[in-house]
């Protein structure tokens, strides 16, 4: 919804660095074998593979600053609608609309960034 250069600004302003930026139409299958640790665990799966699939989608790897920040908690929590009530100055909070349409996805666990990062700069720019 032609927010992308917003968040992108709001996270370099926030002191994260993008190492790493590419857009990526993704194929069913592809956001499929992405999100397959959701599958089954969360009720919106089969909404957020179609959400994937919709339209371009930014993938970015973001660098943490010294003292280091935490991306996730700059993300807040995934329900825009959580977030505005908790963390209302998180990108989900400012730019999500809803629990599928959030704005933003982050890994929870940072061994699982690494995998992401190598899933969209090796495995599918390839």
């Amino acid at each position: 919804s032609g927010l992308a250069g917003k968040i992108i600004k709001a996270i370099i302003n926030e002191g994260f660095q993008i190492s790493a930026l590419q857009m990526f139409n993704m194929e069913r299958a592809n956001v499929e074998e992405f999100y397959e640790i959701y599958k089954g665990v969360v009720a919106e799966y089969m909404e957020m593979v179609t959400e994937l699939c919709s339209g371009p989608c930014i993938a970015m790897e973001i660098i943490q600053p010294e003292p280091p920040k935490v991306f996730r908690d700059f993300c807040g929590p995934s329900d825009p609608e959580i977030a505005r009530q908790l963390r209302p100055g998180t990108l989900r909070a400012v730019f999500g609309k809803n629990k599928i349409q959030n704005a933003v996805h982050c890994t929870d666990l940072p061994e699982d960034g690494i995998l992401e990062v190598q899933y969209f700069f090796k495995i599918l720019d390839n």
